[in-house]
C-alpha cells in the first residue's frame, strides 16, 4: 500500500512538472489560496476525468456512449456535481468513476462512484517542491475500501487529485478549487 502512494504521488509530481506553463501567480492568488489551505475550508468542482485506459474504456468510447468531446482517457464530467471537500479536520469526496472494479465481494449498484466522508489518516498539506501551491495527501475509509489521495492546489485556483483506491483502478481528475460554501 505504502508503494503504491508513493507511485501515485510521483506520478502526480511528474504530471504537474510536465503541464507547467509559464503562468506566474499574482500575491493576491497565493493569499487567497493560503487562507484556504490555512483555515482547511474548500472545495475542488472536478471538471474532467482521466482513467487509467483500458480495452473496457476504449470499448465504450469506440461505442459513443461517452459525453461529447471526450475520449476514454479524457471524460469530461463538468455537469455532474463532482466534488472533493476539506472542511475543517474532515474530507468529504462524491465524485463519478470511470474504470474498473479489482476486488471482488460486494458490489452496491447505488454507489458505483467514489464517495467517502471522514477523518482522514496520514493527513499532510505541505507547499509545492516546485512553483508555487500545495500538495494534500490523506488516506480515509469508506466500508471495506480504502483510498489513497494526492491533490495538487494552485493559485489559479486550479486543482489536480491523485485516487487510488484498495478495490479499483486509479484516476485522476481536475477540476476547480474554490472556498467551500455551506449551503442551508
Amino acid at each position: 500500500m505504502k508503494t503504491l502512494f508513493k507511485s501515485i504521488a510521483l506520478v502526480a509530481i511528474v504530471f504537474a512538472a510536465a503541464c507547467s506553463s509559464t503562468y506566474k501567480a499574482t500575491p493576491e492568488e497565493v493569499a487567497a489560496l493560503d487562507q484556504m489551505v490555512t483555515e482547511k475550508h474548500f472545495e475542488i468542482r472536478a471538471t474532467w476525468a482521466q482513467p487509467m485506459a483500458s480495452q473496457s474504456l476504449n470499448s465504450i468510447a469506440n461505442a459513443g456512449l461517452l459525453p461529447q468531446g471526450s475520449t476514454a482517457s479524457r471524460i469530461d464530467i463538468a455537469g455532474t456535481g463532482g466534488y472533493l471537500r476539506m472542511v475543517g479536520d474532515s474530507v468529504m469526496a462524491d465524485l463519478p468513476y470511470f474504470g474498473e472494479r479489482r476486488m471482488g465481494g460486494y458490489y452496491d449498484p447505488k454507489q458505483v462512484g467514489i464517495k467517502f466522508k471522514g477523518i482522514p489518516k496520514e493527513y499532510s498539506m505541505e507547499p509545492a517542491t516546485k512553483g508555487t501551491g500545495y500538495v494534500l495527501k490523506f488516506k480515509v475509509n469508506e466500508g471495506t475500501e480504502a483510498y489513497q489521495v494526492v491533490a495538487q492546489l494552485f493559485p489559479n485556483r486550479s486543482a489536480r487529485i491523485a485516487m487510488s483506491s484498495s478495490h479499483r483502478t486509479n484516476i485522476w481528475y481536475q477540476g476547480n478549487l474554490s472556498p467551500y460554501e455551506e449551503k442551508e
